[in-house]
């Protein structure tokens, strides 16, 4: 496996991180992860072709994970040098319950990227699966399953290719659902948006994570979605898992690369 972080922090940006957005590459699967804002010029930086992408997976629809989405959509009518694609690549698009809700407003009702359907007819190649709770599914010899987490109607996501298996968290707030899923896995990407004495809204703090991480018991934790507050500080998630549980830490940066 082949896991790069396109984006590992927040909406609000710093040098080493902004927004959400992973490349997996396993079996023969090449999948996103989210898809937020610069996800496109990410993958530029680090050669990786977004007309070789299989499917791009959502774990919820908030901006910070989206927003590339549609320029995703439409660079997919073209051949990397510009011109028009006469056959398109199909893009899967996978995510949680109003996926095809959430295309509709953002196209089909729309009069500014409508054209995206009149004219470019995105609908050809590109196909939507809106995931059921921990059903298992497969691409390009990749499986996966999904369960619900605390987060904006979001889902947490797991991957295995028979040699090694990785669970994304998505944006959540503790949840027993979640260290269940994760439970055993080879690696968990797991969000620490703030530390846990100033923790707002559905999301997880250090301590929170630590103990997520001693039920779940992964042999490796990848730390993302920071927002500037842990800037000079990452030191404290590592302390607070290591205090916990015994395995690899890594605090994620954008355009980190970890080959599996």
């Amino acid at each position: 496996m082949r896991l790069v972080l396109l984006g590992a922090g927040s909406i609000v940006p710093t040098t080493d991180r902004f927004c959400t957005a992973a490349y997996l590459e396993a079996s023969e699967a090449r999948i996103l992860v989210d898809c937020g804002p610069g996800t496109l010029e990410k993958m530029r930086r680090m050669g990786i072709s977004p007309h070789n992408v299989d499917a791009v997976f959502l774990t919820h629809y908030h901006l910070d994970h989206v927003s590339d989405l549609l320029p995703l959509i439409k660079l997919r009518a073209y051949t990397p040098t510009g011109e028009p694609q006469r056959s398109p690549k199909t893009l899967k698009v996978i995510g949680p319950p109003g996926l095809t809700e959430l295309l509709n407003h953002l196209i089909h009702s729309n009069k500014f990227f409508e054209y995206l359907e009149s004219i470019m007819n995105y609908r050809k190649y590109t196909a939507l699966t809106t995931v059921e709770e921990r059903r298992e599914y497969e691409i390009c010899g990749l499986k996966f399953s999904s369960v619900p987490v605390t987060h904006s109607y979001g889902v947490a996501y797991k991957f295995w290719d028979g040699r090694c298996s990785v669970v994304f968290s998505g944006d959540t707030a503790p949840d027993w659902r979640l260290i269940e899923f994760a439970r055993g896995a080879d690696i968990l990407i797991h969000e620490c948006s703030l530390p846990s004495d100033s923790l707002i809204g559905q999301h997880t703090g250090e301590r929170e994570l630590a103990l997520i991480v001693a039920e779940a018991r992964p042999r490796l934790v990848v730390v993302t979605h920071l927002y500037p507050a842990w800037n000079g500080a990452e030191h404290q998630i590592v302390r607070a898992i290591e205090e916990a549980y015994k395995c690899r830490v890594i605090v994620g940066r954008d355009l980190m690369e970890i080959r599996i």
